[in-house]
């Protein structure tokens, strides 16, 4: 998959350790600095919930092509920012290898020997923290201690008071201790998030993203983001809380996990390549290759989550009389779904690409080389999206290829795509709104997945 753009991405390493020409500022409020630690409650279920100081703030959340963010990016987001008399604050996205958590003395999960988990990290300052999460996630943060999402407490029946053991960029193992359980929506969509400094602990140095609260107006910021040349540029993405959703938009590696497993990994001797535990393979893959539709015969090992849905999009795409648009021979040899392998983009933070979970269909691949305009039929498009797939075409990088189930049908999500917009119709359903939908605490969708790719490849 991706042999259209020729070659293996040269060795990267599992964790951030790249150096970036800025420093996250981290600044403690009084009332979080002089609070007792937390109390250390065993309750799986012990969690934060969206608080009106968090769900009623209005981000921005700014980020370029490239992994790291660029410095020229960065100084025209921080001249938007003061111009708007917003605040604004660094963040830092990679993905890091958790080999155990333990209760104690007691094992809750141990990776295979040799083997690691993936896992989404991210990390914030705490004067950005608290407006936009919640006093209760800072104060934890505060005290020493991670905050680890919802949903990846479950995969795991991890509790507030565990300790989790992560590989660093120089091979030490580092302990953490889990101080809040929060809702996946107040965090971003993150897996595990952490303060810059626990992050330096660990390696994860890259700044990858800008965040900008507090303005004026989000009038004011618009002004400003064109201003000073980011809005419109194609190499820099800007996600504002109160935008439309982005029907091609990813979800974060916790969701793809609850819906498609989670595995244990390890590099491969070409350090581009990853070989995965052999029983999430037998749980989620069929054993061979298998055709996904007769009418268009593609010949493809997905995870079995994801084959009806791909299954149907092909059968539609073939009723429709559109079949001659999807070049099988092509997905055949050089596409497909699952390849364990890292991310091609995703330089030292070590991300594994989504094919490693069988969780998207390469074809056409000459025609719609990464990084190149995509040229994939848009009737086709909004069928896969109709079931249950985003596109790369519109990613960042764009990656006309690239059909990746997200499990939610998106072809009724009114959002001016820059190619391949919807054309949402009138018996468009729940199951594809045409506005944002606010999942909890009246917080937006974009706000509840500002993080969420943090930790994932978009190829």
């Amino acid at each position: 998959m991706k042999t259209a753009n020729g070659g293996h991405p040269r060795r990267r390493r599992l964790l951030a350790v790249g150096v970036v020409g800025a420093v996250l500022a981290t600044s403690l409020g009084a009332a979080a600095a002089d609070d007792a630690p937390p109390s250390l409650s065993t309750a799986a279920d012990a969690t934060v919930q969206a608080t009106p100081v968090a769900s009623g703030v209005d981000v921005v959340n700014i980020y370029n092509r490239a992994t790291a963010l660029a410095d020229d990016v960065a100084a025209a987001a921080v001249a938007a920012a003061t111009a708007s008399r917003a605040a604004w604050a660094y963040g830092r996205g990679s993905s890091i290898s958790m080999i155990a958590v333990r209760r104690g003395g007691t094992p809750v999960q141990i990776a295979p020997g040799g083997y690691s988990y993936p896992m989404a990290l991210s990390a914030l300052p705490l004067n950005a923290i608290g407006p936009l999460m919640g006093r209760d996630v800072a104060r934890v943060l505060a005290n020493g201690f991670i905050v680890m999402g919802r949903t990846t407490a479950g995969l795991r029946g991890a509790q507030v008071g565990d300790n989790i053991d992560l590989i660093a960029a120089n091979g030490a193992v580092v302990t953490f201790t889990i101080g809040l359980l929060a809702d996946d929506a107040v965090i971003g969509g993150t897996e595990i998030l952490v303060t810059p400094e626990q992050a330096d602990q660990i390696g994860a140095t890259t700044v990858t993203r800008i965040v900008v609260w507090g303005f004026d107006s989000r009038d004011a910021m618009n002004q400003q983001l064109a201003a000073v040349g980011l809005d419109p540029r194609v190499d820099v993405r800007i996600r504002r809380s109160w935008d439309p959703f982005d029907p091609d938009s990813q979800i974060g590696m916790a969701e793809t996990k609850a819906k498609l497993g989670e595995f244990a990994f390890r590099v491969q001797a070409n350090g581009a390549d990853a070989s995965l535990a052999a029983d999430w393979e037998a749980t989620h893959l069929p054993p061979d290759r298998q055709v996904l539709s007769a009418a268009i015969p593609i010949k493809a090992r997905c995870n079995l989550a994801i084959t009806t849905d791909l299954s149907a999009a092909l059968d539609e795409v073939a009723a429709v009389g559109l079949g001659g648009a999807i070049d099988v021979g092509n997905a055949n040899t050089f596409g497909g779904c699952f390849y364990p392998r890292f991310n091609r983009l995703s330089g030292n933070l070590g991300i594994l690409s989504r094919h490693s979970w069988g969780q998207a269909l390469d074809t056409n691949t000459t025609q719609n080389a990464q990084g190149n305009t995509p040229h994939m039929n848009c009737d086709v498009v909004r069928i896969f999206r109709k079931h249950n797939f985003a596109w790369g075409g519109n990613f960042l990088t764009p990656d006309g290829m690239h059909f990746e189930w997200v499990g939610t049908r998106r072809d009724q999500y009114l959002y001016p795509s820059r190619f391949c917009p919807n054309v949402p119709t009138a018996t468009g359903t729940a199951s594809g709104p045409s506005t944002s939908v606010a999942p909890t605490g009246g917080m937006s969708l974009n706000r509840a997945t500002m993080l969420a790719d943090d930790g994932f490849g978009s190829d």
